[in-house]
């Protein structure tokens, strides 16, 4: 048995099933992002209400975040940190539980790289706790309407 194989069979039923979920759903966040762009896609998925508020530690929602971060490994296509996080924020959204998209940049040998990640009250969920002091960030999260006319 293969260990991808061996870790998925380890999960259980709900993780599987949450697995499965972000497999299927990265490439049309990823087909998302790319027809309609950053600011339109977030709006979109910024306007699917609330779902009932569940209530779980920080550890789970790194649980979760680890899982569409491995899901990503296995996803067909190709996957980014920001297709990532605007799932994970979706994901966390449809719980009930408010999160915030980061961006942050920094110089690698003369060039500009960017990434993306969510933190929930200012925690880092689906990366190392560090990612905020290795990449200059905005100092607000980000919203569609950073991105509009003025």
């Amino acid at each position: 048995m293969t260990g991808k194989l061996a870790k998925f069979l380890a999960l259980s039923g709900a993780e599987k099933w949450g697995f499965l979920s972000a497999v299927t759903l990265l490439p049309l966040f990823w087909l998302g992002l790319h027809i309609f762009g950053f600011t339109r896609f977030q709006a979109w998925l910024e306007r699917a209400p609330l779902g009932e508020q569940q209530s779980l530690p920080v550890a789970g929602l790194s649980d979760i975040g680890t899982l569409v971060n491995r899901a990503a490994h296995c996803a067909p296509g190709p996957v980014t940190c920001l297709t990532r996080s605007l799932l994970l924020r979706w994901l966390l959204r449809r719980r009930g539980i408010a999160s915030e998209l980061r961006i942050g940049v920094q110089l690698v040998q003369g060039q500009l790289d960017a990434h993306a990640w969510v933190e929930y009250q200012g925690i880092p969920i689906n990366d190392a706790q560090d990612v905020a002091q290795r990449f200059a960030t905005f100092n607000e999260p980000l919203s569609p309407k950073s991105f509009s006319s003025p």
